[in-house]
């Protein structure tokens, strides 16, 4: 079902489950007969997922997920084979590292970076998942990634613990952060904890939980679709031809700015919208 018309959900996802079984989930709490999910968190991850309803899931990718927003924790002096908590302890070293040493290596992780995935990853190679060649104990060649880390801040360190607060790009590891960095200090590191507190625009402050959805409270983390997609806003006249899939002619258009304050009058020429009149509050 759509909830007034509101078909995007921001769902706080809970520990313990996969995206896919948060998607599943929600489908079946709201009765859809389709969900699609924005961002892949790990059984293990908690924090901001986004899920498309119905007609909405055809919207997906025009969805805005470039810049993400992360809490994590490493654990140093083990790494795992799946680069985290939950996996099979593969190498370990009894050292203590500084936060002092931590800050001296920081630098090497903000900015555009190199990054190989995790074995056990959703990447791709010859149209198979990583984890699927990892699970029958295949061991291929993988290709660095290139991605962005925007900023990066320690929160927290204690007993060789490790809590960072990370905006990066969308595609970035932290499971491969947490690795890099117990190699960076000489040691061994996994991802311990992860949280994942935005995408895009989108906040966990403002997601819902299951148990208000449960309840029937619908007034926290709905969205329309328009309102989950960050791109000009057009109103036209011939709503029935674009719906039937027929061109439109457009001429003069309603500009509004980010927050959905009337601007002016825009002239649609070559593609692009000229200014023809101008709301100016000064005159």
């Amino acid at each position: 079902m759509d909830v007034l018309g509101k078909n995007i959900l921001l769902i706080a996802k809970p520990f313990g489950l996969t995206s896919f079984a948060v998607t599943s989930r929600v489908k079946k709490i709201l009765n859809a007969k389709k969900a699609g999910h924005i961002g892949t968190l790990d059984p293990m991850a908690t924090g901001l997922m986004v899920v498309a309803l119905n007609s909405a899931t055809r919207f997906i990718p025009y969805i805005d997920t470039d810049e993400k927003r992360y809490v994590i924790q490493i654990q140093f002096g083990i790494e795992t084979d799946t680069d985290d908590i939950t996996g099979r302890i593969i190498n370990q070293k009894d050292s203590i590292v500084t936060v002092e040493e931590i800050k001296r290596v920081l630098g090497q992780f903000i900015g555009a970076i190199e990054q190989i995935p995790p074995d056990y990853s959703a990447k791709k190679l010859k149209g198979k998942r990583f984890y699927k060649y990892a699970r029958q104990g295949k061991v291929i060649e993988k290709k660095s990634s290139r991605v962005e880390i925007h900023t990066m801040s320690i929160i927290s360190f204690h007993s060789n613990k490790l809590v960072l607060d990370i905006t990066c790009s969308k595609g970035t590891y932290m499971r491969s952060i947490a690795r890099d960095m117990g190699r960076a200090l000489g040691t061994f590191a996994t991802l311990s904890a992860i949280t994942r507190l935005s995408i895009g625009r989108f906040c966990i402050s403002d997601a819902a939980t299951f148990g208000r959805i449960k309840s029937g409270d619908f007034d926290k983390g709905f969205l329309t679709a328009d309102q989950a997609i960050d791109l000009p806003v057009l109103f036209v006249k011939e709503a029935d031809r674009f719906k039937n899939g027929l061109d439109i002619n457009v001429d003069k258009v309603i500009v509004r700015d980010e927050k959905g304050v009337f601007i002016g009058i825009g002239k649609h020429r070559d593609g692009k919208v000229h200014p023809e009149k101008v709301l100016n509050e000064d005159i």
